[in-house]
């Protein structure tokens, strides 16, 4: 049997791409009273592969004695150290156990999606093969998965229009805003009258007919019947979200490294009450990639309870919370950001694009899935 020892992190999914990228039959586990490695378990048997788990101290002399047992129990199998994650002092000291018995040892880069070998050094690094799904990754952050979304490609015709909105954005900033507001404030019974204010906005006339036209809405003496609330909340800054989504679900047929995609998916942490909604989510390279669209303007000033700075922390938080160390998160915003955004954005490493780089969007996506950072 091919059997791999590691130390469980939840913010490493490196135990589970190698396991199967090199076809382990067992994984073993060491982990802390408090983690809770059901997630990541359950993920292994699976996809077919046996695991088993044992709680560690940091106390050397205890692991080692741990070590020296795990090596007893598997002497007629091929072990191997996956020093992917963990405490350093527990890694460090297993992989001078390992090293001293002469049994091979690798990390997996959490940048890279790359395999090294630590121990025989010689052996050639590896592009992990094996691609996780959404689902999986989340559960290894101890997590889960509410409702997947939507994962099915939009309708032409919305395709269609969400692109007209981006082709035009230099000038249907207020008029796309008005339209928003119009959706946002529609009642129960999801109609809305028009008052002369609205008729002053230079496009929205022409925003309300291409929405009428594919069926979104419909107007009559000047009050506009939504026609559901799919189509209220799609009116209300939804369409971008389709956007971004429609655009990586045609790069995913051009990009085999992205190997899952959603929109609208909830999760919640493990035995949480909180509930987080993701405008669009996607698994690339084995790692977790979260996307907030926005189309709200935001203010301009540097204050970190403003709309603006609250988008870029709560993505900040999911993409630790979600997407563990090798976590990334984008920022897609239909108003031009400011640079107090862009610079927090930046030093948080979050990825931005805003207002006029929309007409590049696919270029940006494809900057920040590639991204090693």
């Amino acid at each position: 049997m091919n059997v791999h020892l590691a130390i469980y992190d939840r913010k490493n999914a490196g135990i589970a791409s190698a396991a199967l990228h090199l076809k382990c039959d067992k994984v073993i586990l060491l982990h802390r009273k408090e983690h809770d490695v059901e997630g990541i378990k359950s993920v292994l048997v699976n996809r077919g592969i046996k695991c088993t788990s044992q709680m560690v101290s940091f106390d050397p002399a205890q692991i080692r004695n741990i070590l020296k047992h795990v090596l007893k129990d598997n002497t007629q199998h091929e072990l191997i150290f996956n020093a992917s994650s963990g405490y350093r002092m527990m890694v460090l000291v297993t992989l001078e156990y390992f090293t001293s018995k002469n049994k091979n040892a690798f990390v997996v880069d959490k940048f890279t999606n790359q395999l090294h070998w630590l121990h025989p050094s010689a052996n050639p690094s590896q592009t992990l093969e094996t691609q996780l799904k959404i689902h999986e990754y989340i559960k290894f952050t101890s997590s889960q998965v509410l409702s997947k979304g939507q994962t099915h490609q939009e309708p032409r015709d919305r395709r269609a229009l969400t692109q007209w909105l981006i082709e035009n954005i230099a000038n249907f900033g207020g008029s796309l805003a008005a339209m928003n507001h119009i959706a946002m404030r529609a009642d129960v019974s999801l109609k809305y009258r028009l008052d002369r204010n609205y008729k002053r906005k230079p496009h929205l006339q022409a925003i309300l007919n291409k929405f009428e036209d594919v069926g979104l809405l419909h107007i009559n003496n000047n009050i506009i019947y939504f026609k559901d609330e799919e189509s209220r909340f799609y009116a209300n800054g939804g369409w971008l979200e389709n956007h971004v989504f429609s655009l990586l679900y045609e790069m995913r047929s051009e990009n085999p490294a992205i190997s899952d995609l959603a929109k609208g998916m909830e999760v919640v942490r493990a035995q949480g009450r909180v509930k987080n909604e993701i405008d669009v989510i996607c698994m690339a390279h084995n790692r977790l990639h979260l996307i907030e669209c926005k189309t709200r303007k935001f203010t301009k000033h540097a204050d970190a309870n403003t709309p603006g700075a609250a988008a870029i922390y709560r993505l900040d938080t999911l993409k630790e919370t979600l997407g563990g160390n090798s976590g990334k998160a984008m920022l897609v915003s239909y108003q031009k950001l400011s640079r107090y955004t862009e610079q927090r954005a930046k030093d948080l490493g979050l990825f931005c694009c805003s207002h006029r780089q929309l007409k590049d969007l696919k270029s940006h996506l494809t900057e920040y899935i590639e991204s090693k950072k």
